[in-house]
């Protein structure tokens, strides 16, 4: 039983990676899949566990709780429960501290980056979840939600990516 739920459950992270090669416009998008998952107790890889965990807290500037919480604080969060590893406090000390690597060779965990005109830092982040997918607290009116790396403000803002040694 618990090999059909991995089999199923790996199924439907397939399906919904394989999502985004449409534009993402909305929160929701996945929030029918998030809550499939909590209502059936799926066991979950940690990293998916996280995510669903944190899916739809509010964007807080500087915040660090699930009562609202920033992308890079976010994405720090996300390496400490899931990786074990410390990230520096902001995407700039982020950036530094990771190593380049280009679009076409991302793997699950990278940290990507993006310019922002809605950050008063002009930096954002997120954490790639494959097929151009990454995980991020968004801004004030999405909070924390799955993007596509295609979708327009997130294709013409990319800074560049990032992978911890």
């Amino acid at each position: 039983m618990r090999k059909n739920k991995t089999i199923l459950l790996s199924m439907g992270l397939t399906l919904l990676f394989s999502l985004s090669n449409y534009e993402l416009k909305a929160q929701n998008q996945f929030a029918d899949y998030v809550n499939y998952n909590k209502e059936n107790n799926l066991e979950l890889t940690p990293l998916a566990s996280f995510v669903m965990r944190w899916y739809g807290v509010k964007y807080r500037l500087g915040g660090s709780t699930m009562k609202g919480i920033d992308c890079s604080q976010f994405s720090k969060k996300l390496y400490w429960e899931v990786y074990g590893r410390k990230l520096g406090e902001n995407c700039a000390a982020q950036w530094k501290e990771t190593k380049r690597i280009t679009k076409d060779s991302l793997m699950v965990g990278d940290i990507v980056f993006f310019r922002s005109k809605q950050s008063p830092s002009g930096w954002h982040c997120g954490v790639y979840l494959g097929r151009d997918t990454f995980v991020h607290a968004a801004n004030k009116d999405e909070g924390v939600k799955v993007s596509s790396l295609l979708e327009p403000r997130y294709l013409n803002g990319y800074k560049g990516a990032g992978r911890l040694d």
